[in-house]
């Protein structure tokens, strides 16, 4: 089947004259107007990051006695104090350059390139495998499948090891961590002035154990999600660059960009919720804790049921604010899905479909109908976990 292309109009075929001409000058302008963005946003973010240096430790408001913080109490956003607190704990999960925790970090990143390489030549081979399929070509098809068998191997190899690695980092960063507290909580006698003498933290031994083991998942955990993404995204965009022109990634990165503003309008703060969850948790907690402690009191004065109240209330609290996340989760999961996987697919799969209806001036030819194919498949798998990278990401 002969390809029929759509012939532009002549007002937008001379608009793509007049870019191609100028290519190099609005690329070069394009270019630097997204660097001074960039550098306006890294001073507006090191401004921040000085500010809460400096007056952080003065306006820290001290925490309640019940646990609760109150209007002016500390939030949980991610902000410039939240950078500077988790800074601080980095310096203490990860030493030096000549930590453990360090060279399993770059173990880990050297396995999290290795994955990228891999999914790039992956979606290369698709593509090449449709190709052969629509060309009828036997021979290449049953050789790329062949290929793809073969590259099975280092990619479940390597998915593997990132599940090891990323365990291996959460539990060097807990032992860290809890030699660290251990360090300062026994010493001074600071276990005795936290269960006596002052009652600001109630519930110490989740701290030291539930917390600093969750926190120390997330902190492995967080690192995978934000750098292989990241560094997927460059890649599959350099790739995709060269696949479809940069100018389609600039208007597709546009469109990006701003749906992801609208979802970060939109998004709840979910940090906020999540702070909460755990100090109700600690609260229930704290509450068996205080009725083993004073358990011969009470079944002296018979204050079972009063006991029993208390831990009712402060499970019903725990319940009620966990089934509000789970539903405010609902509507955020179908905004979040419609715009990453469809939305932006769907323009995705316009910008690679773009060669194929369009003769566009000085453009060459895309080849026959088995090149065309190849290119669509092979753009439209990076395209789509470019999306889901960039979804990781936010």
């Amino acid at each position: 089947m002969a390809k029929q292309k759509v012939v532009l109009p002549p007002a937008l075929a001379n608009l793509v004259v007049q870019y191609v001409n100028n290519k190099k000058s609005i690329t070069r302008g394009a270019l630097s107007i997204a660097l001074l963005a960039l550098a306006i946003r890294i001073r507006s973010a090191t401004k921040g990051i000085k500010k809460a240096n400096s007056s952080a430790p003065a306006a820290a408001p001290r925490p309640s006695r019940k646990g609760k913080a109150g209007k002016g109490g500390p939030r949980a956003d991610v902000d410039a104090v939240f950078f500077k607190r988790l800074t601080r704990l980095l310096k203490i999960i990860i030493p030096g350059v000549s930590s453990k925790e360090f060279w399993l970090l770059n173990t880990f990143s050297g396995f999290l390139v290795g994955r990228t390489i891999l999914s790039l030549y992956v979606a290369d081979l698709d593509g090449k495998i449709v190709s052969a399929l629509v060309r009828g070509q036997g021979k290449q098809f049953l050789l790329y499948i062949v290929y793809w068998m073969a590259v099975a191997v280092p990619a479940t190899y390597t998915n593997s090891m990132l599940t090891f690695l990323q365990n291996k980092l959460a539990i060097a960063f807990r032992t860290r961590l809890t030699n660290y507290l251990h360090e300062h909580y026994l010493a001074d006698m600071t276990f005795y002035k936290v269960g006596n003498l002052d009652d600001r933290i109630k519930n110490a031994d989740q701290l030291i154990t539930q917390d600093v083991s969750k926190f120390c998942f997330a902190v492995s955990e967080l690192y995978a999600n934000l750098s292989k993404p990241a560094l997927d995204t460059i890649l599959y965009n350099l790739q995709l660059a060269r696949n479809v022109g940069s100018e389609g990634i600039f208007g597709l990165n546009i469109i990006v960009q701003s749906s992801a503003w609208v979802l970060r309008v939109f998004t709840p703060h979910f940090g906020k919720m999540v702070a909460e969850e755990q100090r109700l948790e600690g609260e229930f907690r704290y509450t068996h804790s205080r009725l083993i402690e004073n358990a011969e009191e009470i079944a002296l004065y018979a204050g079972e049921a009063v006991e029993k109240g208390n831990l009712e209330k402060n499970y019903s609290a725990l319940i009620r604010h966990v089934n509000m996340m789970f539903k405010t989760r609902i509507w955020h999961g179908m905004m979040e899905d419609f715009i990453i996987k469809y939305f932006w697919g769907a323009m995705g799969m316009v910008l690679c479909g773009i060669p194929a209806f369009f003769e566009l001036p000085g453009a060459a030819g895309s080849g026959d109908i088995g090149s065309r194919t190849q290119g669509f498949v092979t753009n439209r798998r990076l395209l789509l976990s470019s999306a889901d990278a960039f979804g990781r990401i936010m």
